[in-house]
């Protein structure tokens, strides 16, 4: 059944996200509030912690943390050691940075329910101020490399954030638009304008 009695939202913003930039008054949360900090794996099976912020205005951004992987023992140590030194840099805006001290471990998914457990709620009430970039699949992401996040509380005149000439804040390439061939052909005929329908390759 299709009913359009009902009241149906048509006239929604086509932007969601927050853009690249420097962004005041991020606050970790999401939509349906539910817990912001996720430990969670993907389809195929690859672990991560996800980040999930909202400006004011409900705009949402997620930076996500993927388990370091590498057949080169001294490439996967500087992607882990880049990845603990990130989740410290988020996690110190938070909580003392000395209660992360308790965790050590080989396994992703401890390190990342260790650190979500230590920061609990205390995101609450917190604001942040956040340098967004594209990655280079164009999606939007905190820095590689520290500082991407500090707290509201530091005067902009003070901000270490800033844009470099690296930070990438405009896509590569445009969004490729899906398009099918029309289903329809018109032809001009003695009567004027036919439109024929073919009886197959339909899109429907």
């Amino acid at each position: 059944m299709y009913d359009l009695t009902v009241n149906i939202e048509t006239e929604q913003s086509g932007l969601s996200y927050i853009t690249p930039g420097i962004h005041d008054n991020l606050k970790l949360a999401k939509p349906d509030d539910t817990t912001p900090i996720v430990y969670e794996k993907s389809a195929n099976g690859n672990e991560f912690i996800a980040f999930h912020f909202m400006n004011p205005e409900g705009l949402t951004f997620v930076h996500t943390e993927w388990v370091p992987k590498s057949d080169k023992a001294d490439i996967l140590a500087k992607k882990e050691s880049n990845l603990t030194k990130r989740l410290l840099h988020i996690g110190k805006k938070i909580v003392d940075g000395s209660l992360f001290k308790t965790i050590k471990t080989s396994s992703f998914e401890e390190l990342a329910k260790s650190y979500i457990n230590i920061i609990g709620n205390n995101y609450v009430n917190k604001l942040f101020r956040g340098k967004i970039i594209y990655n280079n699949k164009n999606y939007t992401t905190f820095p590689n490399y520290v500082p991407f996040i500090e707290s509201m509380d530091i005067p902009i005149e003070k901000s270490n954030l800033k844009i470099g000439g690296d930070d990438k804040v405009v896509k590569s390439q445009a969004d490729v638009i899906q398009s099918r061939p029309n289903p329809f052909t018109v032809e001009q005929t003695s009567e004027g304008l036919k439109v024929t329908q073919p009886e197959d390759n339909l899109p429907f």
